[in-house]
């Protein structure tokens, strides 16, 4: 746990649940904060095992959505992984990780609501999720919500630091990630396989092609709403970047360029986040970058 970026809220309360864990918990927070390197951190200290060895360990399960959701058929799988015994006489012996709980289909939060009704008394289940209010109220009431909270800009120097980057290429990562540990790593760290780094890759190209480029892309978009909430979201952090190294310039028609476009994303990501029609306003977006 020391290893990992915190506000001082979060560790407070991630520390409460070392000290007394219950069997479910639920670790919201934006994409690219670090919820799963958390959840992972949780586990090895609770089974006592190195996070770089939780992978090998027979007791440890991760469930991830498959294409855009996590079928009943995976929680089935779930349910028949923890019918096994559990060796050993350690209190909690097996951890499940369950990643973007909000994609559980309906039909598998209700499957996966008897688990929490009954769970087994060995085992530790952790969710992560964006929002508590993407699950049905049935789950939010059977498990411990943690809230992981955005660490302060000085609480991530460290981090920064230990980049070896140069202090422009660390403001700029910082001010893209909007604070965000783990982006704010995949970024230092040029890891392309980051989905976070891929949607700012792309938001990037947005930038760059003509009009005609950008709308031509809003059809494929559309139908991919994670992905296109996901590219919105770094066309608004790039522009708060932008808008920063303008003012540190004094460059004002840069500042209202770069804020107009802020205000744009800011408005389509919300109206894609509340079921909007997602073409209509990708399309707004796009004629108006």
């Amino acid at each position: 746990m020391d290893s990992l970026v915190l506000h001082d809220t979060t560790k407070a309360q991630l520390d409460h649940f070392l000290a007394a864990p219950s069997h479910a918990v639920l670790l919201a927070g934006p994409d690219g904060i670090g919820k799963t390197a958390i959840a992972e951190a949780l586990i090895s200290a609770l089974l006592r095992i190195a996070t770089d060895k939780l992978s090998q360990h027979p007791q440890y399960s991760v469930v991830r959505a498959d294409s855009s959701s996590i079928s009943i058929e995976a929680i089935r799988t779930l349910q028949k992984f923890l019918q096994l015994k559990t060796i050993g006489t350690d209190p909690l012996r097996r951890a499940v990780i369950v990643e973007h709980a909000q994609a559980l289909t309906v039909e598998a939060q209700n499957a996966f609501l008897k688990l929490l009704e009954e769970p087994p008394a060995d085992t530790v289940i952790i969710l992560t999720v964006d929002s508590p209010r993407s699950l049905l109220p049935t789950i939010r009431s059977r498990t411990q919500v943690i809230t992981i909270s955005a660490p302060t800009q000085a609480q991530t120097t460290a981090l920064m630091a230990a980049s070896g980057k140069d202090e422009a290429t660390q403001r700029q990562a910082y001010f893209l990630s909007g604070g965000l540990p783990g982006l704010l790593s995949a970024l230092l760290d040029g890891d392309e396989a980051h989905p976070l780094l891929q949607s700012v890759g792309q938001a990037k190209a947005l930038l760059s092609q003509t009009t005609f480029e950008r709308l031509a892309q809003v059809d494929a978009l559309s139908k991919q709403k994670e992905s296109a909430i996901g590219v919105v979201s770094a066309l608004e952090r790039i522009a708060e970047a932008m808008v920063s190294q303008a003012a540190a310039k004094g460059d004002a028609a840069r500042i209202k360029q770069w804020h107009r476009i802020r205000k744009g994303a800011l408005s389509a990501r919300e109206g894609l986040e509340h079921s909007a029609n997602a073409k209509l306003t990708l399309s707004n977006l796009f004629l108006h970058l």
